[in-house]
């Protein structure tokens, strides 16, 4: 009975893993692909690292694609359009003649770019350790 059930945990533990393998390879690792893969690229609406995408749809409706199928950290709607943060990427989805542009960029990057925007709505009021007071022995003094 023994080898019997390391064959069904060798049988159960190979279709996680390909199934796992599926998904990497058809849904992408990240929001980026994502977009890449389910949106028309327009290299000539690029701005600087920024890469850009076209939907036919409204931001509006075009954010809710990308949140349904990527559940970003944060959102943040304004007059600039719709920011959506991820652990690594950003993406700005704003209004254009006919749909949308979608950007995509890192998030860092995008945060140092879009600061006057988004400065006190995604948590960063100061550079990485700046504001770190080490809250050792002591703290408070």
């Amino acid at each position: 009975m023994r080898p019997k059930f390391f064959f069904v945990t060798a049988g159960v533990l190979a279709l996680v893993g390909a199934i796992v393998a599926g998904v990497m390879l058809f849904g992408g690792t990240s929001v980026r692909d994502y977009v890449a893969q389910n949106y028309a690229r327009s290299s000539t609406m690029d701005r600087g690292s920024e890469k850009a995408y076209t939907s036919p749809r409204s931001p509006s409706e075009t954010s809710t694609e990308i949140v349904d199928a990527w559940t970003p950290v944060s959102q943040y709607p304004s007059a600039g359009g719709i920011f959506l943060r991820y652990s690594d990427d950003m993406v700005l989805i704003q209004p254009r003649s006919g749909g949308s542009v979608i950007r995509v960029d890192d998030v860092e990057r995008a945060h140092r770019h879009y600061y006057g925007i988004l400065g006190g709505v995604w948590g960063w009021s100061s550079g990485h350790g700046e504001a770190f007071r080490g809250r050792g022995p002591g703290a408070g003094k």
